[in-house]
């Protein structure tokens, strides 16, 4: 008993989990003007919204050739009171390949977006939640070069959409396993040896090399073989790098890969696709990507982590189909925080209010809600005093919530039939009628 006593009165610290967060205000409806953004270009390309549940079964996560175990590390698992194992997805992918899946009469090819929250249970910071937001748009069952080249064309549109300056980095898997099997490097050892080289921007030549021996098991001879020709592939133009690959690395695999990005890069072109780069090192960590890889950057913002990366995944839903059956695929996803920490750069916070006006009845209480209802009725939005405070109080209240206009109801302006109309950047009031303060308000 005492024991339980105890518990009753222990206090709950409110506080998010680490690495998530409450959003409110002028924050929430920054997040909600971007997402408004990217949906206008998703839309103009004529994909339509899809909506997934948040927790997918685990057999569905940890399938083959899904995320992999590196980001399963990070995944959320968890198993309901029926015994059967679950997790929080981790991306949007994923499940829009269980779901093209388990339907299978979908035509073809299926654009879809989805905008939604994911989870990893990874290390936190100001760039990298726990919780976050990814914006994806991906196409299935097109196997061409021109899905991989609206994919990117949406990424330049998107972020030209959002004021930034940018660059898209853009590379092939086939051209790397041509590249790994050039410097020869073990099949078995391709994938982890990839998830060295994507860090070459991060950790230098020095850490891939030593990664790639020491942790990768590649040999000396071989991880020096390939990272000279990653850096001399790195320092070329576009066109003088994929020809020295044609030239130099003779094998099937390099020789698609870089067919592949030739023409990803001439239809992304004609797309009028901006700043779009060939980059060697460019692998993306996930196991599932098997051609087409591209990250975007912003120029000029401490930002450096990507703002939107994808690929194409041909393989993954025939993860869950099952049969060998192989569907095309490629998408790409933006990292909403990311974006807005860049949008945010310099600004002070702002303080915004959700309605243009606010009501303030002085003993009034019927009458001002009327107003409120009428100004509504004229397009005006518009908040109304709830608690019976004084007119100072209310002032200030509506200062500090910043709303642009208030409209002030009392015995006096009932009885001329009017309200006062007080601008709050000017402090300026005038006597007019509700449809007059509407349209002064709405201006």
């Amino acid at each position: 008993m005492a024991d339980e006593e105890k518990n009753e009165k222990t206090e709950v610290k409110a506080s998010t989990p680490r690495g998530m967060k409450d959003y409110v205000g002028a924050e929430k409806r920054a997040r909600d003007a971007v997402i408004a953004k990217l949906r206008f270009v998703f839309e103009s390309y004529g994909y339509a919204a899809l909506e997934t549940p948040a927790l997918e079964n685990w057999a569905t996560l940890s399938a083959k050739g899904a995320g992999g175990d590196e980001i399963l590390k990070e995944a959320y698992k968890l198993v309901d009171q029926g015994g059967r194992a679950l997790g929080l997805r981790y991306d949007l992918t994923v499940p829009f390949c269980r779901f093209i899946a388990a339907n299978p009469r979908l035509a073809m090819p299926f654009k879809r977006y989805q905008i939604a929250p994911v989870w990893r249970d990874g290390p936190v910071s100001s760039e990298r939640l726990r919780e976050f937001v990814q914006c994806d748009v991906d196409v299935a069952g097109a196997a061409g070069m021109q899905s991989d080249a609206e994919i990117i064309a949406i990424v330049s549109d998107g972020l030209t959409e959002l004021g930034f300056d940018f660059g898209i980095m853009v590379n092939n898997r086939k051209l790397l396993d041509g590249l790994l099997e050039f410097c020869g490097v073990e099949r078995e050892k391709w994938i982890p040896a990839l998830l060295s080289i994507d860090k070459l921007e991060k950790i230098g030549g020095d850490g891939v090399l030593k990664e790639l021996r020491e942790e990768r098991g590649v040999s000396a001879a071989s991880a020096e073989k390939l990272l000279r020709l990653l850096v001399d592939l790195k320092e070329m133009p576009d066109e003088k790098a994929l020809a020295f690959v044609k030239k130099t690395v003779k094998n099937k695999l390099a020789s698609e890969g870089v067919a592949e990005l030739e023409q990803a890069f001439a239809f992304s072109r004609a797309l009028g696709a901006k700043n779009v780069r060939f980059d060697a090192s460019l692998a993306r960590g996930l196991a599932y990507y098997t051609s087409t890889v591209f990250e975007a950057a912003l120029l000029k913002s401490k930002v450096k982590a990507s703002v939107a990366a994808g690929g194409r995944y041909d393989e993954l839903v025939g993860a869950f189909l099952g049969g060998g059956r192989i569907v095309p695929a490629v998408g790409v996803s933006f990292g909403l925080e990311r974006i807005l920490e860049a949008l945010n750069e310099g600004k002070e916070a702002a303080v915004e209010a959700p309605a243009r006006a606010f009501v303030i009845p002085i003993k009034a209480t019927e009458a001002g809600l009327k107003t409120a209802r009428e100004l509504r009725a004229a397009g005006v939005s518009c908040a109304v005093d709830l608690l019976d405070r004084s007119i100072s109080k209310n002032l200030e209240y509506a200062a500090k919530q910043g709303y642009a206009f208030c409209v002030i109801v009392g015995e006096k302006e009932l009885k001329e039939g009017a309200v006062k109309l007080r601008d709050m950047r000017s402090g300026e009031e005038k006597l007019c009628s509700i449809r007059d303060a509407a349209a002064i308000i709405i201006a």
